[in-house]
């Protein structure tokens, strides 16, 4: 059987008649205009190069590969083959408290988000990454109810999952046991699916908690997973209603709520699962993570038909066709006229030519196979798996290192990294390695200008981060030459020039302290070299008043000088003969002190 898939197309068909009456007008007009000339039996001797048969053989091959390209734009179908598909995966069953207190506000706050729109949210993003997985929704409150049963219909899980609303059912109450008992019956039978729950409560004003343990743990003893999300805040909150609080009939006071973590904790850890509290941010993480220890199965088996793609056949006879026509002029050539193109000459040029066309198929394949890794990258890039999102864009580079889409990506991957790094160190490293694929990028600015404006302003980026606004400037500025309407670089720019601003203040600011400083220091030195000066002039005034003094003491009279000199040694000599006396007495009595003794 041979169908198109676009069988429309198949009006191209009409080009071929086109160009052949074209052909011939042309033809024509050209005879006219040689019969000006004269007779063109004369004319033929003074045009020995033109070839006669030639451009009807030219127009041939071209009209032929303008069919055959036609034709494979319709993309011929052949036969039909069956192919099959699995998905693997796991049952997931989503229990939702639909209580009243489930109205209450999820922080401590009274007028903040109520615990079912927190609840809404956490589980929407959680079926988003629910890929190959079935999932089903029940909710309880005194009784449990089925929502939808386990589906791989996202659409209608989400659909069903926001239409829920606490206001709607009349009996009131916690009863979690009866909730995980309703989501074990809601599984399939076989045994080899793995299966979990996720149960979404504030464990509040619970009426049975050993029936909740054991329903917990008969879900561990068939194999299901049970993890506990708690909504709202362990301080007490007021449950709102249409005309103000809810009040006890009983005490006329307002009904309080409050998040039981503990019981929470316990019902988890009895259905071999964990509890996580759905304020934290990275509470989806963890539950994704306990789910993945789940055995995952096959979970469907799809068989589909597939066409047999004819097209290519078509598209290398139109290429050969087309080189063979490069090779016939209109005019004769001695070197082709002596080809026969039925020898092995012959078939070396149709060799060179399958040649290429194999060549530029498998070139084809490789840009479709990075293309894809580049698409599964970005899917990955969008979810915040950056590390796996680097490995396929270096996956598609390997297969097409000149490709500044792969390259620029995976610098955006690094880049995102170093932001979330805990080590200064890993930091560094991926910063540097985004900005070297970044510089790499920006220097195709010819082929790719656009990317490069990217490339451009991101290394503007990485330079704001590191404080270095000059080069910030710089590169906004290069960016913005490239692509002069981007607002947001232009934002930027004018952010970095200020900060630049302020920066080369603050260092004019520490340039004009240290000069002070030092201006001090200078009139210190110079104040105790003046001191010093000042001590210097006063010893040598000093020394100069004692030499005054000296010159100006009045010279002694020579007869003056003589008396003193004659009244000195009169008292020398009389000092000299009492001495003198003296020491004889001392004698004289020593003598006779002598005598008397012998």
């Amino acid at each position: 059987m041979f169908t198109f898939a676009y069988p429309a197309l198949l009006v191209l068909l009409l080009a071929v008649p086109v160009v052949v009456v074209l052909y011939v007008l042309a033809r024509y007009a050209r005879k006219k205009k040689l019969a000006k000339f004269g007779h063109p039996d004369s004319l033929k001797d003074l045009m020995p190069e033109v070839s006669k048969y030639k451009p009807p053989l030219k127009l041939a091959l071209e009209v032929a590969a303008l069919a055959f390209l036609a034709i494979a734009l319709c993309r011929p179908w052949g036969g039909v083959h069956s192919s099959k598909s699995e998905k693997e995966g796991i049952e997931v069953v989503i229990a939702v408290d639909v209580s009243n207190s489930m109205l209450a506000s999820s922080t401590a706050d009274n007028s903040g988000t109520s615990r079912m729109r927190a609840a809404k949210l956490v589980l929407e993003k959680l079926i988003n990454r629910l890929d190959n997985d079935r999932v089903g929704l029940i909710v309880y409150a005194e009784d449990a109810y089925t929502l939808i049963p386990v589906t791989s219909d996202y659409v209608s899980a989400k659909l069903f999952l926001n239409s829920i609303d606490p206001t709607q059912y009349d009996n009131q109450g916690t009863n979690i046991g009866a909730a995980i008992d309703r989501a074990i019956k809601s599984f399939s039978p076989d045994d080899n699916i793995g299966k979990s729950i996720v149960l979404i409560t504030d464990a509040e004003e619970l009426d049975d908690e050993a029936g909740a343990i054991d329903a917990a743990h008969q879900a561990k003893k068939n194999h299901i997973q049970l993890n506990v999300v708690g909504v709202g805040s362990p301080t007490p909150v007021r449950i709102p209603t249409p005309s103000g609080p809810m009040i006890n009939p009983e005490t006329g006071t307002p009904v309080e709520t409050a998040l039981d973590e503990n019981l929470a904790a316990k019902i988890a850890a009895a259905g071999d699962g964990i509890y996580v509290n759905a304020s934290n941010s990275d509470a989806l993480n963890e539950l994704e993570k306990q789910m993945d220890t789940v055995k995952k199965s096959a979970l469907e088996t799809n068989a589909y038909a597939v066409h047999d793609e004819l097209f290519t056949i078509f598209g290398w006879i139109a290429l050969v066709l087309l080189l063979i026509d490069v090779f016939i002029l209109d005019r004769k050539i001695r070197w082709l006229d002596k080809i026969t193109f039925f020898k092995k000459e012959s078939a070396v040029v149709v060799l060179i030519a399958l040649t290429a066309a194999c060549a530029f198929d498998a070139s084809a394949t490789t840009n479709r196979k990075e293309r894809r890794l580049v698409t599964q990258g970005n899917e990955l890039f969008k979810d915040g798996h950056y590390l796996e999102a680097g490995e396929k864009y270096q996956q598609a580079l390997k297969l097409e290192p000149e490709s500044k889409e792969a390259l620029y990506n995976l610098g955006l991957t690094y880049i995102r990294r170093a932001n979330n790094a805990q080590s200064d160190s890993l930091r560094q490293q991926l910063a540097k390695a985004g900005a070297e694929a970044m510089q790499a990028v920006a220097q195709a600015l010819k082929e790719k200008p656009n990317l490069a404006a990217d490339a451009i302003y991101n290394l503007g980026n990485l330079a704001f981060n590191s404080e270095d606004y000059a080069q910030a400037v710089q590169m906004y500025k290069q960016s913005l030459r490239i692509r002069p309407e981007d607002e947001k670089t232009r934002r930027n720019l004018r952010i970095a020039q200020k900060k630049l601003q302020n920066q080369n203040q603050d260092q004019d600011q520490n340039k004009d302290k240290d000069q002070d400083k030092k201006d001090q220091e200078q009139n210190q030195d110079q104040n105790q070299d003046q001191n010093q000066n000042k001590d210097q002039n006063q010893d040598q005034q000093q020394n100069q008043n004692q030499d005054q003094q000296q010159q100006q003491q009045p010279e002694i009279n020579p007869q003056s000088a003589e008396q003193i000199l004659k009244a000195m040694e009169n008292k020398e000599n009389q000092t000299r003969a009492r001495v003198n006396k003296s020491n004889n007495g001392q004698e004289a009595k020593g003598r006779s002190k002598n005598t008397k003794r012998w």
